[in-house]
């Protein structure tokens, strides 16, 4: 293993840890709208969570997709902070437990 790839594998697992911050925060954000939504409005509300819902679908599935076919380091990483992060603000915030 020569010192640029030992380099390129360090950036991309910083790449993924701040894209997995970012991605864990938002996350927290849209599920708490959408759980304070449902509570409020039920199913009725649906239509006014489509963009949390689709930022979820994206933070959990489209770009770990991508993300992980231009470098697995990255994307594991990613993988890693978001479940972790969105996981503990799930538990403080959502469930509020």
């Amino acid at each position: 293993m020569t010192f640029d790839e030992i380099i390129n594998y360090i950036l991309y697992g910083i790449s993924g840890f701040c894209f997995g911050i970012f991605a864990s925060r938002y996350s927290v954000f849209a599920a708490s709208k959408i759980a304070s939504v449902w509570e409020r409005e039920g199913a009725a509300g649906f239509l006014s969570c489509i963009p949390q819902l689709l930022f979820l679908v994206v933070a959990f599935f489209l770009f770990p997709v991508w993300f992980i076919a231009k470098t697995t380091t990255g994307g594991f990483i990613y993988y890693a902070i978001l479940i972790y992060f969105f996981s503990k603000g799930y538990n403080k915030y959502i469930k509020k437990g």
